[in-house]
């Protein structure tokens, strides 16, 4: 088959949207198809010193990527682009448009009778231009599968405000790569081999949970707590919320294709997502299948969108601001290293089943099937 991704990812960059992309679009690949990859030209926004893009991302460069021009033009930027996207459409020709984003091109290549499946991550705002487009998108959909999205619940919201059957969604939630390399640390951190280590790795956002990993540190001195990504500005504030706990590492930003050994290096990874803004409530897990994937222990935030993923016999979930739960959860482990061991195989074992890449991609193909 011949696919085109279409994105609004910057790339390169430090968005786990543009790692998503690059993997599903190598996923693809690896199943034997061929595809080309749109993403916009934005050099300026772009991370710099970046040599080879596919490296960078830890990904096989078995796909094309095409940068197309998208000039900073208020209200006309996006328009533009996707009309770019739209002709590179034509003169490939593609069996299917697949990606996420730019609403508009794919309504753009629906329309031109081009088989196109829309992935989505979260809710429309109401009444902007994307929404009204999507839904235009929706009403000229004749074909059975239409929707691709992240969670359950952002499901039911579609279904509810669009009318759309259930049928005509498929639920499929982020994914990892597998990394048989579940041993390698960080050179620099052999220092800390013989630590008792936990581990973060993510937004340094608030409501991502580094509130609740700061007492942590605080509390069990005797274990090291390293934190792994953030902007420089996130770090410094956090660093200023947390002076005098030298147990507390900040790592800052790590390439992408290296941060598996830093989940090597820790005998926890913790996910404390604190529900503060509206994208918890639909989001997909994907630091969870990336936590799972390395055989490593976790305790996770006790919610609801978690719970469609994982239950108690991958991971120990807690009360999100419940202190008392995470240290619960972390003596337990601590003090049961065959409890610890357990369950990461387990988690291991269900992750590789069931949120690889290579297994999203198969899905989202089999989805696209019903169109036949």
């Amino acid at each position: 088959m011949k696919i085109v991704y279409i994105s609004r990812s910057i790339i390169p960059s430090r968005t786990a949207n543009s790692i998503n992309v690059m993997r599903m679009c190598n996923a693809f690949s690896s199943l034997g198809h061929e595809v080309v990859l749109l993403a916009p030209w934005t050099k300026k926004l772009e991370e710099k010193d970046v040599e080879d893009i596919y490296e960078y991302y830890g990904v096989s460069n078995n796909f094309t990527l095409k940068k197309i021009y998208s000039p900073n033009i208020k209200y006309l930027k996006k328009k533009i682009y996707s009309l770019k996207c739209l002709f590179e459409v034509k003169k490939i020709n593609p069996d299917l448009v697949y990606g996420r984003d730019d609403i508009f091109s794919f309504y753009l290549t629906q329309g031109q009778g081009f088989n196109t499946i829309f992935e989505r991550h979260e809710p429309f705002l109401k009444n902007n231009f994307e929404h009204i487009f999507f839904k235009k998108f929706i009403m000229n959909n004749n074909r059975k599968s239409k929707l691709v999205t992240i969670s359950q619940e952002l499901k039911k919201i579609y279904c509810d405000k669009y009318f759309l059957q259930s049928e005509s969604i498929k639920v499929l939630p982020s994914a990892t790569q597998i990394n048989n390399d579940c041993s390698s640390i960080p050179l620099n951190l052999e220092q800390y081999k013989e630590e008792f280590n936990i581990g973060y790795i993510g937004s340094l956002a608030k409501g991502k949970g580094v509130e609740i990993i700061i007492p942590l540190a605080k509390k069990f001195s005797n274990m090291k707590f390293h934190i792994v990504g953030g902007k420089q500005s996130d770090i410094e504030y956090w660093k200023k919320q947390s002076t005098n706990i030298d147990n507390l590492i900040f790592h800052g930003f790590i390439n992408p294709k290296e941060t598996f050994r830093f989940r090597n290096l820790c005998d926890i990874l913790l996910a404390p997502y604190q529900l503060t803004n509206r994208l918890s409530q639909f989001m997909s897990p994907i630091k969870i299948f990336e936590y799972m994937a390395s055989k490593t222990p976790v305790i996770c935030s006790d919610l609801e969108v978690i719970r469609e993923n994982i239950d108690e016999k991958y991971a120990i979930l807690v009360n999100n601001t419940n202190f008392e739960e995470w240290v619960k959860a972390i003596e337990l482990l601590y003090l049961n290293v065959d409890y610890r061991h357990t369950l990461a195989q387990k988690a291991f074992d269900y992750c590789i089943n069931n949120f690889t890449y290579n297994a999203r991609a198969k899905n989202v193909l089999s989805f696209v099937e019903l169109n036949k």
